[in-house]
C-alpha cells in the first residue's frame, strides 16, 4: 500500500510511452506495407522535419513576445479567440486552453454562443466551429504555447491524429483513472486509433524540451559573455 502511494507519478511523456508499448504489446501493427507505406512515412518524416525548423524559428523571434506567434497563426486563417473567462469555458466543454480543433453538433452551437458573449472575437453560429486557439485574456507561457502550436502545425499540414473519434479516445483515457498500465477496456482499433495522435504530442513534448534545452543554453551564454567570457555560438 505504502509503496503504491509513493509511486512516482508518471510524466505526459512517460504516459504516452507507456500506451504506444502497450499497443505492441497487444499486437497493433501498421496495416501499410511494401512501397506505400514507406512512401507515406518518408513524406511525413519530410513535413515533420519542416514543422520543427518553422516552429523554430517563429518561436525564436517570439520568446520574449509570444504575440508575434499569434500573429503567425492568424496570418494561417485560425482564428485566436480570447475571454478572461476562457478557461472555465473550456472546462464545462471538456477542452483545455490552447489549440483546440474544430468542434461538431450541440458541443459546437452552446460553444459559439457562450464565447459570443463572453469574447470581443465573435464566431459564427451553427453547429461546427473552425480550428482556433482559445486561451485567457492574459499573459501566455511561451512554452505552454510552443507546444500548442507544434501541435497546430501538425493539424494544419494533415500529419494523421487528429480525427475527431481518435481525439475523443484520446481524451477520454487521459481524463481516465485507470492505471497507465491498464488498457484492457480499450480495443485493438482503439488503440490503433491513438497511435498517430500519441506520435503528435510526443513531437510537440520533445521540441519543448529541445527549446527550453536550447534557450537555457543560450541564457548560460549570454550571461558569459556579460561577464566577459568567451563562449561558442
Amino acid at each position: 500500500m505504502l509503496k503504491r502511494f509513493f509511486r512516482k507519478k508518471p510524466s505526459p511523456s512517460e504516459k504516452l510511452e507507456s500506451i504506444v508499448k502497450k499497443s505492441v504489446r497487444k499486437g497493433t501493427k501498421n496495416i501499410l506495407t511494401g512501397d506505400d507505406s514507406l512512401s507515406i512515412e518518408g513524406k511525413q518524416k519530410f513535413i515533420r522535419e519542416e514543422i520543427n525548423k518553422t516552429a523554430r524559428s517563429v518561436i525564436k523571434g517570439a520568446i520574449d513576445k509570444p504575440e508575434i506567434l499569434l500573429d503567425f497563426v492568424k496570418s494561417r486563417g485560425t482564428v485566436i479567440v480570447k475571454s478572461k473567462y476562457m478557461s472555465k469555458i473550456l472546462f464545462f466543454f471538456g477542452e483545455k486552453e490552447g489549440f483546440i480543433t474544430p468542434m461538431k453538433g450541440l458541443k459546437a452551437f452552446l460553444f459559439t454562443i457562450i464565447i459570443n458573449i463572453a469574447s470581443p472575437i465573435k464566431l459564427q453560429k451553427g453547429f461546427k466551429t473552425p480550428a482556433m486557439f482559445a486561451l485567457s485574456d492574459k499573459p501566455v507561457n511561451i512554452y505552454t504555447l510552443a507546444h500548442q502550436f507544434h501541435l497546430w502545425l501538425s493539424y494544419i499540414n494533415d500529419l494523421p491524429g487528429f480525427e475527431e473519434k481518435t481525439l475523443r479516445t484520446f481524451k477520454d483515457f487521459w481524463k481516465s483513472e485507470n492505471n497507465i498500465n491498464d488498457m484492457s477496456y480499450l480495443s485493438i482499433d482503439e488503440i490503433f486509433s491513438l497511435k498517430d495522435i500519441i506520435a503528435r504530442e510526443l513531437e510537440a513534448l520533445n521540441f519543448v524540451n529541445e527549446l527550453g534545452r536550447d534557450f537555457e543554453g543560450n541564457q548560460k551564454g549570454f550571461k558569459k559573455l556579460q561577464e566577459g567570457k568567451s563562449v561558442n555560438l
